[in-house]
């Protein structure tokens, strides 16, 4: 049984269409150079805050313990670290943004410890804790839109 030389092309145009899918789909579709630092600064997010939550305190989980704090001021500054690694200009300004958000939550600790410690049980959270929550909501807002541009 012969071939014709049109299945021969067609054979051989289906060849060379899945050799250029598999290419693209494992060698060619990794990050983009300008996304490797933002993914970086994603994961040690993740990372960080797996660890802060493993060392949380059991006793009021709403406001981090004074043992915490360091923990939290890493986090921050690794944040502040990989933020200054970003070249790309519109993600460099969202994850200075995160960056600069993370330390503020981190400063605002103690003031949210020292109300809450005086807080009465049953009265309205202290302002702090509204401000911190903001801030929080920032920082979560600011990865999710580091996290779209590169995903």
């Amino acid at each position: 049984m012969r071939l014709d030389r049109r299945w021969w092309v067609a054979i051989a145009v289906v060849v060379i269409s899945m050799t250029a899918l598999l290419l693209s789909n494992t060698f060619f579709k990794g990050p983009s150079e300008e996304c490797k630092p933002v993914l970086a600064l994603l994961e040690y997010n993740k990372s960080q805050g797996e660890l802060i939550a493993s060392k949380a305190s059991d006793s009021d989980p709403a406001v981090p313990t004074v043992a915490e704090d360091a923990a939290y001021q890493q986090w921050a500054d690794g944040m502040a670290q990989r933020a200054q690694q970003i070249n790309d200009p519109n993600l460099a300004a969202t994850a200075i943004q995160v960056a600069d958000s993370a330390a503020k939550f981190v400063a605002m600790l103690p003031r949210v410890r020292a109300q809450s410690e005086n807080h009465a049980p049953g009265a309205p959270a202290p302002p702090s804790y509204f401000e911190m929550t903001l801030v929080n909501q920032r920082i979560m807002d600011g990865l999710a839109q580091l996290a779209d541009a590169c995903d």
